[in-house]
């Protein structure tokens, strides 16, 4: 495991939380809005530089094996300047490409889009890893609920990232988002059940980019 930035704590649970989420729930607030950029054009997260290209809404047909549904779908062209593989997408893993994405969405158009996938693509190829410094087209899935209404257009915020020293677990150091600020609120982990004061990064964000969504 990477080390993380810790706040400790003498007898709460403490996480380190994504806050991939944290848009829905106004944990974003407006005074975090960044710069606007136009589709296409690069924004340098420190990590990635990206660009945002559009979006599109997919309908997977039902099969003998999975059941049918909607996906919300970001296209993005993403370079990896670092010199490690980084995973387009892991869980809640802060350095993963699909957790440094946060789409602004309003309540009056149902139930938030949840992010599910992300992957890259070349050729007929499909991956969940960015190589260094090779230009990848990544498609990040959110999947709808039946009573969402997608918007014309949706708004993505990109998170900045910085590097962290090298630690005992990893000589190399890692990766986490720059922080603009950390907010705490008890939670109940829903895979152990254990409630505990829970430390939340509120990350940079390094752009607005407002995609038009085709059909």
């Amino acid at each position: 495991m990477r080390p993380r930035a810790r706040i400790a704590a003498s007898t709460a649970l403490v996480l380190l939380v994504g806050a991939g989420a944290l848009w829905l729930s106004g944990g974003l607030r407006a005074a975090d809005t960044p710069r606007s950029v136009r589709p296409g054009r690069e924004v340098d997260q420190h990590l990635f530089r990206t660009r945002l290209v559009g979006a599109h809404v997919a309908v997977l047909a039902k099969t003998k094996f999975t059941a049918g549904r909607r996906l919300l779908v970001v296209n993005a062209w993403v370079v990896n300047p670092t010199r490690e593989t980084i995973a387009t997408h892991r869980g809640d893993d802060h350095d993963a490409f699909s957790q440094g994405m946060f789409l602004r969405w309003q309540a009056r158009n149902g139930p938030a889009p949840r992010l599910v996938d992300a992957q890259g693509i070349a050729g007929n190829t499909l991956f969940h890893s960015l190589q260094p410094r090779l230009p990848t087209y990544v498609a990040v899935q959110y999947e709808l609920a039946a009573n969402t209404v997608v918007p014309d257009h949706v708004t993505v915020a990109l998170a900045r990232y910085e590097h962290a020293g090298a630690g005992v677990l990893d000589p190399r150091g890692y990766w986490e988002w720059e922080a603009r600020r950390y907010e705490k609120k008890n939670e109940t982990d829903p895979l152990t059940h254990k409630s505990g004061r829970v430390t939340r990064i509120i990350p940079v964000l390094a752009a607005d980019v407002t995609l038009p969504v085709r059909r």
